[in-house]
């Protein structure tokens, strides 16, 4: 458990880096620096949920080669790392796109297999507390690479290759300490077929309901995710932020909340009803994405963010570690597999979704649609209370 909990927090502070980069950078370079279309930033946006697709793919490959989950783990995050340095190199929107979109399928790869060493190393007691200890090393590196990513990009937008090269750099270092991490090659019984592991959803009734009501909140959530750089930095909408507004607003400022919450959420997963955390977790998205697209003033922005970082806190836990409240612990995997195939499905659909709706309506209609779908999500959840 030591040797995982210390590598996991080495890898925590690596994902910060990668995750601002993905949701905050891409897509603002894609904007400022080589004026993307909008279906070329829905596909940079979505790429990692298009990763998550191919999940039960390569874990039947990964099964069937019985490599050790962290080794498999560790050449995923090895090659996002060679891609994003290359992307770092890209004086092109082909080649920057290829590059970044490359690097996301690659990292969202080892994400089932991470949460098949959770469950292996972790005691079902302390996994959320466990688990939030990394993820707050996560948000500080976040936070820290986004306000500096953002000051960098304001004084010469010409530095955004040291912004990928440090990307480059996380991976490896997370690649190093996945690695390290103790685990045992899968099941055998996982690798009978690449998508069987997608019976579990009607095989197994709440797994599906829940997979449902995941689908529309997290539909609702990914359409307005990207559109917050959109928002902030198309001229169209007149908000007319900075690079350093926009980082604020939708990175440092959700980080710092993320910080202050998430060894809250973390006490909270490991000791009340899934079902209790995950309605208060869609409420706070809820009010997030109804404030955010219903202002231009920066203060609303960022308190909108507060929110934002407050779900996105316990959404992480949530979304990592709800499986093993439910599954057989010889399945976890199978289990992690079909949600991060489901969640690839909303992620590959959401960012299009998001892009043609705030091409042809207002910001605050899409919001209000998200909301919608989120209010749909909460009205099916709660009657699972005594299941869980």
């Amino acid at each position: 458990m030591r040797t995982t909990f210390r590598c996991d927090l080495v890898k925590g502070a690596c994902g910060g880096v990668l995750e601002t980069g993905w949701q905050v950078f891409a897509l603002l370079l894609a904007v400022r620096v080589f004026q993307a279309s909008p279906e070329i930033k829905a596909s940079i946006a979505a790429a990692g949920a298009l990763g998550l697709l191919l999940g039960p793919l390569s874990l039947f490959a990964i099964t069937r080669l019985q490599f050790p989950v962290a080794r498999a783990g560790a050449m995923f995050l090895l090659a996002t790392a060679f891609f994003l340095f290359l992307a770092s190199f890209s004086s092109s929107l082909w080649w920057f796109v290829a590059a970044m979109i490359l690097s996301a399928l690659m990292f969202s790869q080892h994400t089932p297999l991470m949460v098949h060493i959770y469950s292996a190393n972790y005691s079902a007691k302390s996994r959320g507390s466990l688990l939030s200890n990394s993820i707050v090393l996560s948000v500080l590196s976040a936070a820290l690479f986004s306000y500096l990513g953002g000051q960098l990009l304001d004084f010469d937008l010409g530095y955004y290759p040291l912004l990928l090269g440090t990307m480059a750099g996380a991976a490896a270092v997370a690649s190093l300490a996945m690695g390290k991490m103790p685990s045992t090659p899968l099941p055998e019984s996982a690798s009978r077929n690449p998508l069987a592991s997608i019976s579990y959803a009607w095989k197994d009734r709440i797994f599906g309901l829940m997979l449902t009501v995941w689908m529309l909140m997290g539909l609702g959530n990914l359409i307005t995710i990207p559109l917050r750089v959109e928002y902030m930095a198309n001229p169209r909408f007149e908000v007319n932020a900075s690079n350093a507004e926009i980082t604020l607003a939708i990175a440092v400022i959700p980080y710092i909340a993320r910080l202050l919450t998430t060894h809250l959420w973390g006490f909270l997963f490991d000791r009340l009803n899934f079902v209790i955390v995950r309605t208060l977790l869609n409420a706070c998205f809820l009010v997030s994405i109804v404030l955010f697209f219903n202002t231009k003033s920066l203060w609303i922005l960022g308190l909108a963010g507060v929110f934002f970082g407050v779900a996105g806190a316990g959404g992480n836990i949530a979304w990592n570690l709800w499986v093993t409240k439910l599954a057989p612990p010889e399945r976890v995997a199978s289990y992690m597999s079909v949600h991060t195939f489901t969640t690839g499905l909303r992620g590959v659909a959401a960012p299009f979704i998001g892009f043609y709706l705030i091409t042809h309506f207002t910001p605050a209609f899409s919001a209000w649609l998200s909301a919608g779908l989120i209010v749909l999500s909460i009205i099916l959840l709660v009657p699972m209370k005594s299941r869980w």
